[in-house]
């Protein structure tokens, strides 16, 4: 599988990514974000500004993820989701939330990952009018996991991988 990427993520002193960039040379794409300044990509040398869907309700939405391992007790709740949602692909990793900043995929989660795994995401999917938080809700990329949305459906997606 070509899904593999170089990410850097810049990250101020108070924890805040303020600017990303993904490689993914096998896919011929790049993505990356400032802050305040949007998100762009470029796939196979042209660039384009990137922007999140616009789905609002679970039964449209797409939902892209790496596997079902490390969702622990949330794991019944993320495979109810994936009952309600229109449709599920396994890209996982990085892909999935570029998949999200692109307006391709209107949700990405990922049970466990660490901080340099997130960073670059988390600045990208934002100024792409997404958010980025962890699977319990938190802003950013300090919380040990990824869930990238377009916003619309962020609190729906949360509320339901935490029981409410």
């Amino acid at each position: 599988m070509p899904t593999w990427a170089t990410l850097i993520g810049l990250v101020d002193p108070v924890g805040k990514v303020i600017v990303g960039v993904v490689s993914a040379p096998a896919l011929s794409a790049r993505w990356w974000a400032g802050e305040n300044l949007g998100a762009k990509g470029t796939f196979n040398g042209s660039v384009r500004e990137l922007n999140v869907s616009k789905v609002s309700k679970l039964s449209d939405a797409s939902l892209s993820y790496s596997d079902l391992i490390g969702w622990g007790d949330r794991k019944a709740k993320f495979l109810a989701i994936q009952e309600k949602i229109w449709r599920t692909r396994g890209h996982g990793d990085f892909w999935s939330h570029m998949l999200v900043a692109e307006g391709a995929v209107d949700v990405a989660a990922e049970p466990s990952l660490a901080v340099w795994d997130m960073a670059a995401l988390d600045i990208i999917v934002r100024e792409a009018g997404g958010r980025f938080t962890n699977v319990a809700g938190v802003n950013g990329s300090l919380g040990g996991s990824g869930l990238s949305t377009n916003s619309a459906i962020h609190e729906k997606i949360v509320k339901a991988l935490n029981g409410h």
